[in-house]
């Protein structure tokens, strides 16, 4: 077992961890993440899954990840991104629903028809505030209507991510556990599933790429411009990344996925690391196939694979990329605690030799029958007990991390919209009543610009 130490000397340690992996170095031992999502935490700590999502507060959140504390043994606090049906109920969200029984679900539905292409092309932005975003959601029809409820929608939003944050720190706090640091973690949005997943759906997406790929090109060039912005990290440090939640490439044949899918996404990754910023990258399905590609992407990319091969990954990303995932989620259901050990062994003796290694399950538990809590916490002690590095503080490679990001930013044009004003746009038409009180505009402006303007609520 690890040495026993404060809650502030481990969490200094838990942030080494991640610091030295990030930074190319070898770390003390094999970093952790846990694989348990909200839902799966209030439903162990037996909590009623859908009344529970339209209550949270900080009390209520400690007493379920303290709950949770039993079976998590990462480095990082469990639980993570959460949706708030109290924000979709003001907006009457038809992208995101709840089922009966209280997990909130991405239906397929199809928001924007296959002649506004050329509509969509001229601003894409413009036309998803005016046209797409009242269908998504019905409480966005009508102007008055849509200025209350999206106030209303915010103010939601505002409290319930003021909950987690504190419950989140208390607990960060009293177990040392390792965050990023506020304002470094952005979601990006990659053009081909965004279209895809919010406007074209699934089954619309298919007819496109044949009957007009043309114009669907030219919408995934069109995104990219708002992609680049919202990507822009407020604070850029080592330790943060850009997250993406990779979708349709897996559905894509080798051919199509060059095409449409790869052009957009290895750009906005280099621009990102341009900018200072890593990707993270969950790659959902089997990307093997892919694996030629992902060596384009830059040195320190985070790639978190849920199927494939692992040695191929090691043998041609291993020196490039911090790898992670691959570890079957269902096996900690339907196996003995020994079968779940020798799997942790048979990837760890796999990914983790000369570094840039995160251990982490394939994907996150959801409901308690996903997983045998015994053989969940004996996977993860295992990991912590073997863990450890003898060449720690060694570098993965001498390669240059500059000399792998390719330059495309000065490809692209500025983000405009005339919905969207900097703040020198903006006092141009509400100037400040004297010089001193400027700074105090513009910090008060950016503050709530970066929160609604670079918003994302679907």
């Amino acid at each position: 077992m690890e040495e026993v130490m404060s809650a502030q000397k481990m969490k200094e340690y838990r942030t080494k961890l991640f610091s030295d992996v990030y930074a190319g170095i070898i770390p003390d031992r094999i970093p952790i993440w846990d694989g348990l999502t909200p839902e799966y935490l209030i439903q162990y700590a037996g909590k009623d899954l859908m009344t529970t999502q339209y209550q949270y507060n900080v009390d209520l959140l400690v007493e379920i990840y303290e709950k949770g504390m039993e079976v998590c043994r990462g480095d990082m606090p469990a639980g993570g991104f959460a949706r708030n049906p109290i924000a979709m109920m003001f907006q009457q969200s038809l992208s995101m629903v709840m089922s009966e029984n209280g997990f909130i679900q991405h239906p397929e539905r199809s928001f924007m028809e296959a002649n506004e292409y050329d509509e969509f092309i001229k601003n894409p932005y413009d036309f998803l505030q005016e046209k797409l975003e009242p269908r998504l959601n019905k409480g966005f029809q009508g102007e008055v209507f849509r200025a209350r409820n999206y106030a209303k929608t915010i103010l939601s939003h505002m409290d319930v991510g003021r909950e987690f944050g504190i419950a989140e720190a208390t607990i960060i706090e009293r177990y040392g556990l390792f965050k990023r640091p506020f304002g470094t973690v952005g979601m990006q949005l990659v053009p081909f599933d965004f279209i895809t997943d919010f406007y074209r759906g699934f089954s619309k997406i298919p007819l496109d790429m044949r009957r007009q790929p043309e114009k669907l090109l030219d919408a995934l060039e069109a995104l990219m411009p708002y992609s680049i912005w919202m990507g822009k990290p407020q604070v850029v440090s080592p330790l943060g990344c850009n997250m993406i939640m990779t979708h349709m490439a897996a559905f894509l044949n080798q051919k199509d996925f060059d095409k449409f899918y790869w052009p957009t996404f290895n750009k906005l990754c280099h621009i990102a690391a341009e900018q200072g910023q890593a990707m993270q990258i969950f790659l959902e399905g089997d990307w093997t196939r892919f694996i030629d590609n992902l060596q384009e992407l830059p040195q320190g990319t985070q790639l978190w694979a849920e199927y494939g091969d692992p040695q191929q990954f090691k043998d041609k990303l291993g020196k490039k990329m911090v790898l992670g995932g691959f570890y079957p989620l269902t096996l900690l259901r339907t196996g003995t605690k020994e079968q779940c050990i020798d799997k942790a062994k048979e990837l760890m003796d796999i990914l983790a030799p000369s570094g840039n290694y995160i251990f982490i399950f394939d994907k996150s538990a959801l409901a308690p029958s996903d997983i045998n809590p015994e053989n969940y916490t004996a996977v993860l002690e295992y990991v912590l007990e073997n863990g450890k590095y003898e060449n720690a503080g060694d570098v993965v490679t001498t390669e240059n991390k500059e000399d792998s990001i390719k330059k495309y930013s000065h490809l692209y044009p500025e983000f405009k919209s005339k919905y969207v004003l900097t703040f020198d746009e903006f006092k141009k038409v509400y100037p400040p009543s004297d010089q001193r009180v400027e700074p105090l505009m513009r910090a008060a402006y950016d503050k709530y610009f970066n929160m609604i303007d670079k918003g994302f609520f679907l």
